[in-house]
């Protein structure tokens, strides 16, 4: 099954100033599609299709890491960081090359502001076949931003409009 991916930018509710981490997203079949649908708008909190897809035991591990991923980037947006955590690291033991799941651990431990780890993941992230790795470099500009590493997250923001020169996030951060 051919992997759709798409970037979103997840605003999380909890006041953090720099909420505009890059989450990818990807794509798995039947009840999994309104699960990916709900990770793609910004303003979803249900999990609901989620819990039914992976409850269901019917989709192939290709599909259901990616369901976990989606339910993942849910529950970081809920704040509920933990079972996050926990659906990445399920999604990675399924395919520890998964480089979404890298990414949006690392939104997790940002939100935690566990920075070092976030950026360890962010890292992580490249090493794989992540198609959209322009948000790897954003969140990495993210995390130094929060740590006071100005020029090191000029720098990121910088590779991450080297990489995609339309992204206007990263354009935003380097007029800003």
């Amino acid at each position: 099954m051919k992997i759709f991916t798409g970037l979103v930018c997840v605003m999380f509710a909890f006041g953090s100033p720099a909420m505009a981490q890059m989450s990818v997203t990807t794509i798995g079949a039947t009840d999994a599609v309104s699960c990916y649908e709900n990770a793609r708008d910004d303003f979803s909190r249900d999990t609901a299709p989620c819990d039914k897809a992976l409850a269901d035991n019917v989709m192939s591990r290709g599909d259901r890491k990616k369901t976990l991923v989606n339910r993942g980037i849910i529950f970081n947006r809920e704040g509920e960081v933990g079972a996050a955590i926990s659906d990445f690291n399920t999604a990675l033991d399924i395919d520890g090359a998964l480089g979404e799941a890298y990414l949006n651990r690392g939104n997790s431990y940002y939100l935690m502001r566990r920075y070092d780890e976030a950026l360890a993941d962010y890292q992580q992230s490249l090493e794989t076949d992540m198609n959209k790795p322009w948000a790897a470099w954003y969140n990495i500009g993210l995390a130094y931003d929060a740590q006071k590493m100005s020029e090191k997250a000029k720098e990121a923001y910088q590779t991450a409009l080297d990489l995609n020169p339309n992204f206007s996030q990263a354009r935003q951060k380097l007029e800003g």
